[in-house]
């Protein structure tokens, strides 16, 4: 236990220190994702913190977990030691999503076992309806809007009190920082829960081994592919697991049967 507090103290301090080359942000905003990872499973909820980092005209969008396990991954590199990641704290969520206000497109990197992908999807593929209703969310004056994308109905509220027009995941394009957004099934939420002016950079924001640059249907595809053979796409990178492991990896693969984004073809059949 002692240990696990010192690793957590280590990586909370390395998540405050600047580093000298990379991305550079101004803004933090914390973000509660709880999400329900088997559709027919009530229990299968969990938590997990996501970071939305800003600048003047760009964001990033990433676990908090991931983030620290970067800095971990840095700070060993930077004392010439080797990192035990078994101690790294953990997440589901792989991705990180680029934004930049100038562009019509937003960049997601994402993981399929140990290969890193990079993928472009247009900024125009969330189309919002801005409504008259009015509410106080988490101590924002909030507006509400609503869309579909990717196989779910999402009803968002935005604040013009932080006037950024950027939110968690891939929403943005609202008239004010989306302060909560859920889908209809209340299987996907965001929820902001802390903000803080910062000044960190971020030098290693970009997977740099095993990256291929892709397109979005066929990084679907591929992680399709993979899903369905996993045991042998596992042994194909020299991880080679016994009948019992072969049997958890599949039964929990099964399991993990509700990720955020429906509309792709290869959910199609699941």
């Amino acid at each position: 236990m002692l240990q696990k507090l010192i690793f957590l103290s280590i990586a909370l301090s390395i998540f405050n220190i600047n580093a000298q080359t990379g991305a550079s942000f101004k803004y933090k905003f914390t973000y509660k994702l709880t999400y329900q990872s088997n559709n027919k499973d009530i229990n299968s909820k969990k938590n997990e913190e996501m970071l939305l980092l800003r600048n003047k005209n760009s964001s990033t969008f990433l676990s908090k977990n991931n983030f620290i396990r970067d800095s971990l991954l840095l700070e060993a590199d930077n004392n010439n030691i080797r990192a035990d990641r078994s101690k790294f704290p953990k997440t589901k969520f792989r991705y990180k999503i680029l934004k930049d206000n100038s562009k019509d497109s937003i960049i997601v990197y994402d993981r399929i076992f140990i290969d890193n992908f990079k993928y472009k999807e247009s900024k125009k593929t969330i189309k919002w309806k801005i409504t008259t209703d009015i509410l106080t969310v988490n101590g924002f004056k909030c507006q509400k809007a609503t869309t579909y994308f990717s196989g779910r109905y999402y009803e968002a509220w935005f604040s013009n009190e932080i006037p950024i027009s950027d939110g968690p995941y891939k929403f943005s394009g609202l008239p004010g920082l989306i302060i909560k957004i859920s889908d209809s099934k209340n299987h996907y939420v965001f929820e902001l829960i802390a903000q803080s002016k910062i000044n960190q950079s971020y030098p290693n924001l970009i997977p740099t081994s095993n990256l291929y640059s892709t397109n979005k249907s066929t990084f679907f595809a591929k992680y399709k592919d993979f899903k369905d053979n996993i045991v042998a796409k596992m042994a194909q990178s020299g991880f080679t697991l016994d009948k019992k492991h072969e049997k958890r990896v599949k039964e929990r693969q099964k399991k993990r049967n509700n990720p955020i984004e429906l509309g792709d073809a290869w959910y199609l059949d699941h």
